[in-house]
């Protein structure tokens, strides 16, 4: 009798076992609907004058948010002598759609060739001694004079070594003459550039031609 009880516990205890193994695991899950994200544009314009704007989007630089070719701000059409001066209005429009909180400017090149039906004077309009810039902000209707350089604040004055000093050491991105925050998105800002060759300019300036470039540097 004992054998036959212990051999009946022996096979309920297997069966026991057997019988938990059969058990399911239970589970349960969410499932997020499909989702996306997107990246803002960071863009702008440039517009010389009351000419045609020149975008960013529209550059030969890869991958195309440089643009390399817009209007030159100056043309040699008019040749100037010591003591005159010239000035042209340039608005940043920012067309993209992330607000910029940086903006700067910087003369990535500058060099000197001889003036149209001019001989050779042998000096240069880039270096020490040679032209002078400056740049205001205004208002859209360039009534308004704020210098953003060399100084800030007020009317700008024609200051010596100002080309240099952009040809020379603001020449880069990394080196560039900081002018403020924004464009916004679908903002705009509007400046005065203004040219002079000094009074005090040297003979060797006679004949000579800067060709240089103003770039516009909008970061985020």
């Amino acid at each position: 009798m004992k054998k036959i009880l212990i051999s009946l516990l022996v096979v309920g205890a297997v069966g026991c076992f057997t019988i938990t193994g059969t058990y399911a695991v239970l589970n349960t899950e969410t499932h997020n609907a499909r989702g996306s994200i997107a990246s803002g544009t960071l863009t702008f314009s440039n517009q010389v004058n009351a000419a045609t704007a020149c975008l960013t989007i529209n550059g030969p630089a890869s991958p195309g948010n440089v643009n390399s070719s817009c209007d030159a701000l100056f043309a040699n059409t008019t040749l100037m002598y010591p003591g005159t001066s010239a000035t042209v209005h340039v608005t940043i429009a920012n067309t993209g759609t992330i607000d910029g909180s940086a903006l700067s400017v910087y003369m990535p090149s500058c060099s000197t060739v001889t003036s149209p039906g001019a001989p050779a004077g042998g000096g240069n309009p880039c270096t020490t001694g040679g032209a002078m810039i400056y740049i205001e902000e205004s208002n859209a209707g360039f009534t308004t004079h704020s210098c953003v350089y060399p100084t800030t604040g007020g009317a700008c004055a024609y200051t010596a070594n100002t080309m240099a000093y952009l040809s020379g050491t603001a020449n880069t991105a990394g080196t560039a003459w900081p002018i403020g925050a924004g464009p916004t998105a679908g903002a705009s800002r509007y400046f005065i550039v203004g040219m002079e060759l000094p009074t005090t300019a040297s003979n060797t300036l006679q004949g000579e031609e800067a060709l240089f470039n103003l770039t516009w540097h909008l970061t985020t």
